[in-house]
């Protein structure tokens, strides 16, 4: 998936198109669903349809679900990945949580065109600021679309 920012949009080259649209306001405390110390998140199914997303869980599950066509052995291969330790610690940093763990319910889905291939381009997973602000702003979005 190729990427360029303009006018702060995010863009495919492709027909399916993920965007996320910024804004600086909004943080909020974290409402993801914890037991037992644990956030509990699911695999999600992001298609090329028209939706938007801005819940805390739709957000992360986004994540989790890149980090699935990321990891090469498929779903127990997330949690020994760079990038999902990177995502856990900011995360349960800022939710005050001791880990993520994956139900594994729902089957994951990212639309063929938006898989992510070599890393999660949509955010830099790398900058806690960025994750923090991604996950828990209430005013990002990420919109799923087709050309």
């Amino acid at each position: 998936m190729k990427s360029k920012i303009r006018n702060q949009v995010f863009e495919t080259n492709s027909s399916s198109v993920h965007t996320i649209i910024f804004s600086n306001d909004g943080l909020e405390p974290s409402n993801l669903p914890v037991k037992d110390g644990m956030i509990q998140i699911d695999f999600g199914k992001f298609g090329k349809e028209l939706n938007y997303y801005n819940s805390q869980y739709d957000k992360l599950s986004y994540l989790i679900t890149c980090l699935y066509y990321l990891s090469s052995f498929g779903y127990d291969d997330i949690y020994n990945t760079y990038l999902f330790k990177e995502i856990q610690n900011t995360v349960c940093e800022y939710a005050g949580a001791n880990g993520i763990e994956i139900i594994g319910d729902v089957e994951p889905s990212i639309d063929h065109q938006s898989q992510p291939y070599d890393d999660i381009e949509l955010v830099n997973v790398y900058d806690k600021e960025e994750l923090i602000n991604f996950i828990f702003n209430k005013n990002i979005l990420l919109k799923t679309d087709c050309d």
